[in-house]
């Protein structure tokens, strides 16, 4: 799982949750996902960058909570 792009599935094994979780959270805006090739069924791909943000942010959040 070292490549820039991840499937749905790998993305949610990283945050152990459902993919539909993962689907969940693009389409509120929590993920950036990229569709691969047209139309509504193509796959998606999550950008490293954006799971390592989100991991970072969620870090700092438990850690703020537990300072106070």
């Amino acid at each position: 799982m070292d490549a820039e792009f991840l499937t749905l599935k790998e993305t949610a094994v990283v945050f152990s949750c459902h993919v539909n979780t993962i689907r969940r959270a693009i389409r509120l805006g929590f993920l950036v996902g990229i569709r691969v090739g047209n139309g509504k069924k193509s796959p998606y791909r999550i950008s490293r960058k954006s799971i390592d943000l989100i991991h970072e942010s969620l870090i700092k959040s438990l850690a703020s909570k537990a300072k106070g």
